[in-house]
């Protein structure tokens, strides 16, 4: 029952005899553990508010993957007809490996995809693929267990080295949290859009879950080049009886100056929050771009390689383009002193958690990720740029701006909008997806073989991201 204890049954002692002679022994005390008991409904368990969902308590998930997607709590039939229960939103942040909450009994699906709804009002991936490998990875597991009633937070350090400022966090276990881009409206949710007319988010919050203090102080200083200060807020129950949990607001120092950040618990078991600094560059007269990116880290994620061949379009893999182009926007970019890394040099297969795997490693100032649009259709062509977090809109602006400068692409056809691709919706930096023309056009595709204009295309991107730095400044 809700009411068992653990039974104390004493010590067991052994008594001996051998000739006459008596020998006793005692064993340490022999407690019988109260079973763990899985409650559905626990609203003791459960605060009162916020986004909070009553999954019971008594059985625990844990995040086994190095991070793990979160998708909306709240699963209606509507959702679960119109496909929006497994959309990508990038209101919703990655929680890191170790992260712990109670969840639900049951798993909601969704065609052939499992999730597991945890008591912070998210839901997360119980398996998922990598692709393109077929079989199933494990995102967390489930066990029958008891956590703590509430979360501790004590600040241990808040620093910045240059490229990150760091904020690590002591906790008295590893809850969830809620980070959130403020203020920002987006165009469309209800449509899956996350467009933005323009970035007006000024304020990071990052909200503790069961968390019921908050100590230390963040003192952020003028040198700081991210953030400006720090307020702590502690939040009430919704009858106004109890603190629900602390949310940390980090002002930013200008509107709309985000660059991306991660988390993790780190070898002390501290969770640690990264937050990418904005980099700083200098002019030089030296190069045609007019820019030195010296320290700059840039990643080229190269679209597809090995076993994925990506789209086919007149007998030319998109992979085998992916990485032509690639490689000449890599000749650019160290022409201004960048330090370029790419996901694949060669016809490899690159699944896609080796490349947020690396992403995360490498912590690039920005990343460009390098495809070529396909269609059933041979009419379809032009350039496109796409964009995931808020913080990628400018970046990918700046690399359709310079693309249609080229006069290679119909400019009438050019796409300029939010996606959830998979390697944009990482956090860690501003990414930008380029489509770079239809393999499946024949017009497109003359360009796309042509070394010159992969040159001229090389060159324009290379132009967009010294634009996106200069921008930041």
């Amino acid at each position: 029952s809700d009411n068992a204890q653990d039974l104390n049954l004493g010590k067991i002692t052994y008594k001996a005899v051998h000739n006459g002679k008596t020998e006793s022994f005692s064993s340490g005390k022999i407690i019988c553990k109260k079973s763990d008991v899985i409650v559905d409904y626990d609203p003791n368990a459960t605060p009162n508010g916020g986004r909070y969902m009553n999954v019971g308590s008594g059985y625990i998930a844990e995040i086994v993957e190095y991070n793990a997607e979160t998708f909306d709590g709240n699963v209606s039939d509507a959702s679960l007809k119109d496909g929006s229960v497994d959309w990508s939103r990038p209101t919703n942040n990655y929680l890191p490996k170790g992260t712990l909450d109670y969840c639900s009994t049951s798993l909601i699906s969704y065609k052939e995809t499992n999730y597991v709804t945890l008591r912070a009002g998210y839901r997360v991936y119980l398996e998922r693929k990598d692709k393109p490998h077929t079989e199933l990875k494990p995102v967390v597991r489930r066990y029958v267990g008891s956590l703590p009633d509430h979360n501790e937070i004590k600040v241990a350090d808040f620093s910045e080295d240059g490229s990150h400022t760091r904020l690590t966090l002591d906790t008295l276990w590893k809850a969830p949290f809620y980070l959130d881009i403020l203020p920002q409206s987006y165009t469309n949710p209800a449509r899956q859009d996350y467009s933005i007319t323009q970035a007006t988010y000024n304020y990071i919050d990052i909200t503790f879950c069961y968390a019921t203090s908050f100590e230390g102080e963040i003192a952020v200083l003028e040198s700081n080049p991210l953030f400006k200060s720090a307020e702590v807020i502690q939040n009430y129950t919704a009858d106004g009886s109890a603190t629900r949990d602390f949310t940390l607001r980090l002002h930013l120092k200008k509107q709309g100056a985000f660059y991306g950040w991660d988390s993790y618990y780190n070898e002390n078991n501290q969770l640690v929050f990264e937050f990418l600094n904005p980099k700083a560059v200098t002019a030089d007269a030296s190069n045609e771009y007019g820019v030195n990116l010296n320290g700059a880290k840039i990643l080229i994620d190269v679209g597809h390689g090995g076993k994925d061949s990506g789209a086919i379009g007149f007998g030319l893999y998109e992979s085998h383009a992916n990485l032509t182009l690639a490689f000449k926007i890599k000749a650019e970019l160290e022409k201004m002193g960048a330090e370029v890394h790419m996901t694949r040099t060669g016809d490899t297969t690159s699944s896609t958690d080796d490349k947020l795997q690396m992403i995360r490693r490498i912590k690039p100032d920005y990343c460009i990720a390098v495809h070529h649009n396909s269609n059933n259709s041979s009419s379809p062509h032009g350039f496109g740029s796409y964009y995931s977090t808020p913080y990628s809109k400018k970046a990918a602006e700046y690399v359709l701006a310079q693309t249609r400068g080229t006069g290679i692409y119909d400019n009438s056809k050019e796409i300029f909008k939010w996606h959830y691709y998979f390697m944009a919706r990482s956090s860690v930096c501003p990414v930008v997806l380029t489509e770079n023309g239809f393999i499946s056009n024949p017009t497109d595709f003359e360009s796309i073989k042509d070394d010159g204009k992969n040159t001229l295309k090389a060159k324009a991107i290379a132009r967009g991201i010294a634009d996106y730095f200069n921008s930041i400044q």
